[in-house]
C-alpha cells in the first residue's frame, strides 16, 4: 500500500462546497491526497503556505484578483495545476491563465481527474525528456515527419523545442471554430482530435482524425476564416504554433518543409480515401477500413505494440465519421468481433487478423505514403 507521503498531493480551490466534497472523494479514490478543499483563494493560499502540493486544481472566480494571486504563487513554485471554472477560456482572462488545462462546470468528477492524470504524467515527464539521449526520438512529430523527409540533428531539434511547452485540453474542447479567423497550427501530442463539420440540426461529420505527430492545417494562415471546427475527442496534450514560427521552419529548415509539404498532401489523401469509405463501402467494410488506418497510422510514430492502439471513442464517433447510424456501428462492431478480426476493451482495439481484416476492407496503405516499414 502506498504510504501518505508517496501520494501525489492535489491543493483543491473549490468555491462551491457540495462540489467540492463531490470532488475531494473522487479524488482521494484516484489515489491522490486532498490538500483542503479551500473555499477561497485565501484559505488555499493558505494551505499553499503549509506545503507544496504535486499538483492543483482550481475552482474559484478566475476573475477575482486573489485567485490571479493564487496562480501567481503556484507557478512560482513549480505547481502544475487545472482551472474548473464556470466561465469559458477567452482573451478576457489575465494572462496567468493562458494555456492552461480547462474544464467547463458542471463536469463529472471523473473527467476532472483524468485530465489532472494527465497533467501529472506530462508534469513528470518533463525533467525526463531533457535529459533523454540524443538517439531517443519518442516525439510523435519528429517520428512522423521522419517518413517524410531525412532529418538532421538540428531539424530534430527545432522540433524537439517547438514542442517543448504543450497544454493538456480536456476531451470535446474546440480548439479551433468554424468562422473563426485562424491564429496558428495546432500539433496533437498526444490523445485523439478531429476536424468536423455540423449541420444546423447538429448532425455532425467528422473529415479526419487528428492523432499523436498530427497537424492542423499546415496554410491556415492563409485563410481569413476557418471552415471547419478542431475538436477533442479525448484529454488531448496539444502545442499551437503561431503563423510567424510555421513560415521560418518553411523558409529556414528545407527538409522539415518537405516533410511538412508531403504530410499536407498526406492529408489530402486521406481525406479522398474517406470519401470513398462513405461512399463505396458497406458498413463494416467502412470499419474494417477505419482500423486498418489507424493502425499504420498508430504504428508510424511508435503507438501500436502488438497490432493493439489506443480507441477512446464512442459509438456516436465512430458513426458520425462513417455515415451510419450508432445501430450499425453496433452491429458492424459485432461482426468483426464474432469474426476474431478485432478485440475492443477499456478504449483499446486490438487486431487479432490483421491480413483478414485488410482483405475485407480492401484496404492499401498506398495513400498513406507511410513507407514498407509501416504499412507492412
Amino acid at each position: 500500500m502506498m504510504s501518505l507521503d508517496e501520494q501525489p498531493s492535489v491543493l483543491l480551490a473549490e468555491e462551491l462546497p457540495l462540489v467540492g466534497m463531490d470532488l475531494s472523494d473522487t479524488l482521494e479514490q484516484a489515489g491522490y491526497r486532498v490538500l483542503g478543499p479551500a473555499s477561497t483563494a485565501t484559505e488555499a493560499l493558505s494551505l499553499l503556505e503549509q506545503e507544496r502540493p504535486t499538483l492543483a486544481v482550481i475552482g474559484l472566480a478566475v476573475r477575482d484578483e486573489l485567485c490571479t494571486a493564487l496562480v501567481h504563487a503556484l507557478r512560482q513554485r513549480g505547481v502544475a495545476f487545472l482551472v474548473h471554472s464556470g466561465y469559458r477560456q477567452d482573451d478576457l482572462l489575465a494572462d496567468a491563465f493562458r494555456d492552461v488545462p480547462w474544464i467547463i462546470k458542471p463536469a463529472p468528477p471523473e473527467d476532472v481527474v483524468s485530465v489532472l492524470d494527465e497533467l501529472s504524467l506530462t508534469a513528470a515527464a518533463a525533467p525526463v525528456r531533457l535529459a533523454e539521449p540524443s538517439g531517443v526520438r519518442a516525439n510523435p512529430l519528429v517520428r512522423k515527419l521522419e517518413r517524410f523527409a531525412p532529418l538532421s540533428d538540428v531539424d530534430r531539434a527545432v522540433l524537439e523545442q517547438i514542442c517543448a511547452n504543450p497544454r493538456i485540453v480536456p476531451p470535446q474542447t474546440d480548439l479551433v471554430r468554424e468562422g473563426d479567423r485562424p491564429d496558428g497550427v495546432f500539433v496533437v501530442l498526444s490523445g485523439f482530435a478531429c476536424r468536423h463539420k455540423l449541420r444546423a440540426s447538429g448532425a455532425r461529420q467528422i473529415n479526419a482524425y487528428l492523432l499523436p505527430g498530427d497537424l492542423c492545417d499546415l496554410d491556415v494562415a492563409l485563410l481569413d476564416e476557418m471552415d471547419h471546427t478542431i475538436t477533442t475527442l479525448s484529454t488531448c496534450t496539444v502545442v499551437r504554433l503561431a503563423p510567424e514560427l510555421i513560415a521560418d521552419l518553411l523558409t529556414h529548415h528545407p527538409q522539415i518543409a518537405r516533410a511538412l509539404r508531403k504530410n499536407t498532401l498526406v492529408d489530402e489523401a486521406t481525406l479522398r480515401e474517406w470519401l470513398m469509405n462513405v461512399g463505396r463501402r458497406s458498413s463494416v467494410e467502412r470499419m474494417a477500413h477505419l482500423f486498418c488506418e489507424l493502425l499504420l497510422r498508430f504504428r508510424a510514430v511508435g503507438l501500436a505494440p502488438e497490432d493493439s492502439y489506443p480507441l477512446p471513442l464512442t459509438q456516436a464517433d465512430l458513426a458520425d465519421t462513417t455515415g451510419i447510424t450508432s445501430v450499425h456501428v453496433s452491429r458492424s462492431l459485432k461482426e468483426l468481433r464474432q469474426g476474431g478480426l478485432i478485440e475492443l476493451q477499456g478504449g483499446r482495439l486490438k487486431i487479432l487478423d490483421y491480413a483478414r481484416l485488410r482483405a475485407l476492407a480492401e484496404f492499401r496503405a498506398n495513400y498513406l505514403h507511410l513507407g514498407d516499414r509501416a504499412a507492412a
